[in-house]
């Protein structure tokens, strides 16, 4: 945002999930490669390409954008643009690049790639488009410059350039190369990627022509993709790997007593809810998803599951910008619960299935969690394991009826997820949910144009009380991440936006 307009009021007090030691207490740095162990592999690194999080997570360390998200989570910040302006009527960018900017192989990083790439993101093979197809003309001043032109003003315009699909790529290589491009990609971001084993991980190496001046302070990273939860554990324990994510909260428990690791938990912008196919019966009837909601304990998964580290939530968006912090969750009513499967046409319950991650251990506690409280009224749910990475295609080929999954926010502006989990059409039809309303989408379109304030705000209130209402989802806890890392590891960082950042990671 410009400096003159109002801060969007973010979430106050947010803070930075990071794993620090002090340095006082270490050698000095070496140089070394940083293992991560992490729950799935990238389907893809192509920023226009990517819905599932692991892919996102992996283009965010080979590629940069031109602003981003602070490590708070609270602002935006510069990127590859060292500065902007915005017009006074709100439909004029003009960005000017960091002059020491380029890309991996020593190419400077220019005006022309900038307007590629977004012109790119906006195209019709893009699964991102309509987050950049308010840009209506852009203006390559010289080198270093670029003028954005909207033909109207779309207030979520800056947050979505710090999107991962705004990646910034080299023209020349892109349009030269093609899909091969990907195969061996070039970004101006912390490292490059090195190789690729499908399913088991990637290897990067510092990118030498980095901007940020003693950044990276590794040599490299190893993702290595270990689905199974306690064999991630076992491996940190073990020293084969120096950091993990996605950590069981009872394991984060028993992790605390090891001297040599050292545990965080981050608040992120994520919500974990169970996706209901309502293009199949009876989840086609709001009563019958309203019944699924009054019958499940939220408070009990959160206290006994998750050891408090969650709030049971509200609707498909987390604790955010403009959450509407007096709405409140579902409580547990099963007499309730069966009032409304019978006003369903469901009276005696039915048999249906539900979608759980194979390897996440707390989601399989989770779903036995609401197998039993669903049996109680009479709704009986065989759990289906799924590898992580199929569960999102799954679902969204509309092959499923239930699904226990987690949506993230990758922009600190609640747009992005409203129009993911709540919106249809849109590039996810409400999660892959098919639920549809058509007031919905039109506060979605009328806060994309309503300057960010208090109107802005009653507008996502309104949709997060359509949303619980509708009951496409049932509605579960937005968590803290877990994670954790050796000790001799420093600046290991898990944001607000789920994503995890390698730059600043010291081994010792």
């Amino acid at each position: 945002m410009s400096k003159a307009s109002a801060p969007v009021p973010f979430l106050k007090g947010a803070f930075l999930g990071a794993l620090m030691v002090s340095a006082a207490t270490l050698a000095p740095a070496q140089a070394s490669t940083f293992r991560l162990g992490v729950f799935a592999d990238a389907l893809t690194i192509d920023p226009i390409a990517s819905s599932d999080n692991a892919s996102i997570w992996l283009e965010l360390q080979v590629y940069d954008q031109l602003v981003r998200p602070s490590e708070d989570g609270t602002r935006l910040e510069p990127g590859i643009a060292e500065s902007w302006t915005i017009s006074p009527d709100g439909k004029q960018f003009r960005f000017k690049l960091r002059p020491d900017a380029k890309f991996s192989d020593g190419q400077p990083v220019t005006a022309a790639d900038v307007a590629f790439s977004l012109q790119r993101a906006s195209s019709e093979k893009s699964e991102w488009a309509r987050f950049f197809k308010p840009i209506t003309h852009y203006d390559v001043v010289d080198d270093h410059t670029i003028v954005m032109t909207l033909d109207k003003p779309f207030t979520p315009i800056l947050n979505n350039l710090a999107l991962f699909s705004a990646s910034i790529l080299p023209a020349k290589l892109v349009e030269a190369q093609g899909a091969a491009f990907f195969d061996h990609p070039i970004g101006s971001g912390p490292f490059v990627l090195k190789s690729w084993s499908r399913g088991q991980g990637q290897e990067l190496e510092k990118n030498p022509n980095y901007w940020e001046k003693g950044k990276p302070a590794i040599d490299g990273a190893s993702i290595e993709v270990v689905p199974e939860d306690n064999s991630r554990v076992l491996k940190l324990k073990a020293g084969e790997l120096d950091a993990i994510i996605n950590v069981p909260f009872n394991q984060a428990e028993s992790l605390k007593s090891d001297p040599d690791v050292q545990v965080g938990v981050a608040p992120v912008f994520r919500i974990d809810l169970v996706q209901l196919n309502t293009t199949r019966k009876p989840f086609d009837n709001k009563a019958v998803r309203q019944a699924l909601n009054y019958a499940l304990d939220k408070a009990a998964i959160v206290k006994g599951i998750l050891r408090g580290n969650a709030k049971p939530a509200t609707s498909s968006i987390p604790v955010m910008a403009y959450h509407d912090s007096a709405l409140k969750p579902y409580p547990l009513d099963l007499a309730k619960a069966k009032a409304l499967l019978a006003e369903g046409g469901v009276p005696d319950g039915f048999k249906t299935s539900m979608l759980v991650s194979a390897g996440d251990a707390t989601e399989r506690q989770v779903a036995s969690a609401i197998q039993a409280s669903l049996k109680k009224i009479g709704v009986d749910v065989a759990l289906q394991t799924i590898e992580d990475s199929s569960q999102f295609s799954t679902t969204k080929s509309g092959n499923y009826e239930m699904s226990l999954s987690y949506a993230t926010s990758d922009t600190i502006d609640p747009d992005q997820l409203v129009g993911f989990t709540a919106v249809n059409p849109e590039r996810a039809n409400a999660f892959h949910t098919q639920w549809k309303s058509d007031r919905v989408n039109e506060l979605y379109a009328a806060e994309r144009a309503t300057p960010d304030g208090p109107e802005r705000g009653k507008q996502f209130q309104e949709i997060e009380q359509i949303v619980h209402d509708g009951a496409p989802f049932i509605f579960l806890y937005t968590p803290n991440a877990p994670y954790a890392a050796r000790k001799n590891v420093s600046g290991f960082e898990v944001l607000p936006t789920a994503n995890y950042s390698l730059k600043n990671v010291v081994v010792k």
